[in-house]
């Protein structure tokens, strides 16, 4: 069980975790574009107008950041909506508004109980909205658990996981372009998921296409257990001649699993991969929703079910 009170002071004082290059003196700092820099002031930004929340969740070594804000509606008012953020893990986070709505964080194993106590507390109207990047069996399972619970409710809504439509493709693939812009020319930017056996592993595939269709060449999409797998984007990066790699994750939240794919702790990680290969590498532990642009996609799925 992981200390999230622990993880959370933790995460606040090491947002970015700075790992010394193994083969270059070279601080890979320089080579980070400030774009994807993230401090602790910004991070405490909401996702949307008149919302004081910003969710990136990290697990284990990295710990969890919550921050939210209670909106005015919570205070005045109580209300019998919800929206449910499922994340990783089982822990729930504190309570803010939004909307009109109030807010609960939890992981996907305690999303059955939380359900459970909303319908207790004679809630009417939820909306889920799931913390992850591609329609895979995490979604799968929140539908699966809400199919024995939906007639609990006058209502229950579904937001899009964050790689949807065609055009949350070309937003997602935009918003990265532009956060690595500031790249200098001889370094790769590799944003990093997770990968899965489910169809939807394709995903990856496409969002890593769509990037190159904008002309960005010096980022690439990897997944730890699927494809493009870590010898498919080690030979990639090197066939344009770069020096330096950078590996962010591909996740809303960071989990443990992908944290420990990037430590240099772990013998058969990315970084230690991409070290032994002759690069000069850093890692950079933030989830996705890190980024404003991602947090404004997360906010416009919710509206759009409720």
């Amino acid at each position: 069980m992981f200390n999230f009170g622990k993880g959370i002071v933790s995460a606040f004082r090491k947002f970015v975790l700075k790992e010394k290059p193994k083969f270059s003196k070279r601080n890979i700092e320089r080579y980070i574009p400030k774009q994807i820099r993230v401090r602790t002031k910004q991070s405490k930004k909401g996702i949307g107008k008149g919302v004081a929340t910003v969710i990136s969740i990290g697990v284990g070594i990295i710990g969890v950041i919550a921050g939210i804000g209670i909106a005015k509606v919570i205070r005045d008012k109580i209300t019998k909506k919800a929206v449910i953020l499922v994340g990783v893990g089982k822990n729930e986070m504190p309570t803010g508004g939004f909307n009109g709505y109030l807010v609960k964080y939890t992981g996907l194993d305690g999303l059955d109980a939380l359900v459970d106590r909303l319908a207790d507390e004679a809630f009417t109207d939820l909306v889920l909205v799931p913390m992850s990047v591609i329609n895979g069996y995490e979604l799968e399972k929140i539908h699966n658990i809400m199919a024995y619970k939906k007639d609990m409710f006058e209502s229950v809504k579904f937001a899009p996981a964050l790689l949807s439509s065609d055009s949350d493709y070309t937003y997602v693939a935009k918003t990265l372009a532009a956060c690595t812009s500031g790249t200098d020319e001889d370094t790769a930017v590799v944003f990093l998921g997770k990968g899965t056996t489910h169809y939807s592993n394709s995903s990856y595939i496409a969002l890593n296409e769509r990037i190159k269709q904008l002309g960005t060449d010096n980022v690439f999409v990897g997944t730890v257990t699927s494809y493009p797998g870590l010898d498919k984007v080690i030979s990639d990066i090197e066939m344009g001649n770069y020096q330096n790699v950078i590996i962010c994750p591909l996740e809303i939240a960071l989990d443990e699993e992908l944290a420990l794919a990037m430590s240099r702790d772990n013998e058969k990680s990315w970084y230690n991969a991409f070290s032994q290969a002759g690069f000069n590498c850093g890692c950079y532990y933030k989830g996705l929703c890190a980024y404003k642009g991602i947090r404004r996609l997360i906010v416009e799925h919710t509206k759009s079910v409720m």
